[in-house]
């Protein structure tokens, strides 16, 4: 029987020892990939981050129910200042930056404030905003159809693991982040105009 409740165990051991070294490596490798789909793009430097993030929350929430603020902080200060880099260097928008949180995040705090069960939490709203932002800086419609993917992954994920536990919460982070890189590898290999290059 699968439980989705956070088991203090869980939760101590990955504040003490942090992601393990099975979830650092695939994150290296999805960022590897997506950094080869992104080359010769200005958003290229965003993605390895975005890899990274997206691996490590979706693992950590899986097993916590619980993504850390460590995480969603470090993941925004570093869009942050790529974000920079990319208006001041590359001469690219920080408005599609902004744009690509908020279409993430948005809905899913207006979910949080009006839910009684704060489903999702907090820490699905901060993860959404952060993987957001660089989809937002490929396309805001990146970040929209990111959100839509991550809410059919996590309406069809919540009923498995409800059916499975007979528990209500359940962690909806490796959805956001598995939808979030579906997208960003979707709009690396389609050109501007949205045709696939391979």
């Amino acid at each position: 029987m699968l439980h989705t409740a956070p088991t203090q165990s869980a939760v101590s051991d990955l504040e003490q020892r942090g992601p393990g070294i099975w979830t650092i490596g695939l994150g290296l490798i999805v960022a590897a990939l997506l950094t080869f789909v992104f080359a010769g793009r200005a958003e290229v430097l965003m993605m390895p981050v975005l890899a990274m993030v997206a691996v490590v929350a979706a693992v950590i929430d899986a097993r916590t129910l619980r993504i850390p603020n460590w995480l969603t902080g470090a993941g925004a200060f570093l869009f942050a200042i790529l974000t920079v880099h990319l208006w001041y260097v590359r001469h690219g928008s920080w408005q599609t930056v902004v744009a690509g949180a908020a279409i993430m995040s948005g809905p899913l705090l207006v979910a949080h404030l009006v839910s009684k069960s704060r489903m999702p939490g907090l820490g699905d709203v901060k993860l959404a905003a952060v993987l957001g932002a660089p989809l937002g800086a490929v396309s805001p419609v990146a970040a929209y159809w990111a959100l839509l993917l991550a809410l059919i992954l996590g309406a069809g994920f919540g009923l498995i693991s409800q059916r499975a536990t007979k528990r209500r919460v359940f962690p909806l982070g490796p959805a956001i982040s598995l939808a979030s890189l579906v997208t960003a590898f979707a709009f690396g290999l389609a050109d501007s105009n949205g045709v696939w290059t391979l």
